[in-house]
C-alpha cells in the first residue's frame, strides 16, 4: 500500500490532466481553429479558384490550342521539306559522292596501292633489310677495327701507361719535393706576411 498507492494516485492524475487538456484541445480545435479555416477556405481558396477557374484558365487553354496547332502546322511543313526536299538532295549528294569519290578510292587502294605496298613489304623484308643490315654490321666492324681499335691500342692504352708509370709518379715526386723545401717557406711567409694584414 505504501508503495503502488502514490504511484497509482499519481498516475490517475496524469490521466485526469491528460483528459483535461485533450478537452481544452479538442474546444480550441472546434471553437477557434476550425472558423478560422472556414473563415480563410471562403475568404482566400474560393475566390482563388474561382479566379484561376473563371478568368485564367480559359485564356490558358486557347493559348495552349492555338500554339500546339502552330506546332503541328510547323512540324508538317518541316517534314514535308524534309521528306520530299532535302532527303532527296541529300540521297544525290551521297550517291554522287559513291561515284565520284569513294568507288574510285576503293578501287585505287584494292588493285593499284595495296599491291605496290604489299610488294614494297617484300621487297624491303626480302632483299633490301637484310641486305642492309649485312651492310650496316659490316659497316660497323670495318669502324671498330679501323678507328676504334687502333685509337685504342695506339693512343688510349699508350697515354694511360704514360699516364700511370711516368706523369703520375714525376708529379708525386715533384709535390713531394715542393713540399719537403719550398713549401714550408712560402707557407710561413704567407703566415708572416698575410698576418698583420687582417
Amino acid at each position: 500500500m505504501v508503495i503502488v498507492l502514490p504511484f497509482r494516485l499519481a498516475w490517475e492524475l496524469l490521466v485526469l490532466l491528460g483528459r483535461g487538456i485533450g478537452w481544452l484541445f479538442v474546444q480550441f480545435a472546434r471553437y477557434v481553429l476550425r472558423p478560422i479555416g472556414v473563415a480563410l477556405y471562403y475568404l482566400l481558396v474560393k475566390p482563388l479558384v474561382w479566379v484561376w477557374s473563371a478568368l485564367l484558365l480559359p485564356p490558358l487553354r486557347l493559348l495552349g490550342a492555338f500554339l500546339a496547332w502552330i506546332g503541328r502546322g510547323l512540324w508538317a511543313g518541316l517534314s514535308w521539306i524534309g521528306r520530299h526536299i532535302l532527303l532527296p538532295i541529300a540521297k544525290g549528294i551521297a550517291w554522287v559522292m559513291n561515284i565520284l569519290v569513294v568507288v574510285p578510292l576503293t578501287l585505287l587502294w584494292r588493285y593499284v596501292l595495296a599491291p605496290i605496298g604489299r610488294g614494297l613489304a617484300w621487297i624491303w623484308k626480302n632483299a633490301l633489310f637484310p641486305v642492309l643490315s649485312a651492310a650496316w654490321r659490316a659497316a660497323g666492324r670495318v669502324l671498330y677495327y679501323t678507328l676504334v681499335v687502333p685509337v685504342k691500342y695506339l693512343v688510349v692504352l699508350p697515354v694511360r701507361w704514360v699516364w700511370a708509370n711516368i706523369a703520375r709518379p714525376i708529379g708525386r715526386a715533384l709535390r713531394a719535393v715542393w713540399d719537403a723545401t719550398f713549401g714550408p717557406v712560402f707557407r710561413w711567409l704567407n703566415e708572416v706576411f698575410s698576418t698583420p694584414a687582417r
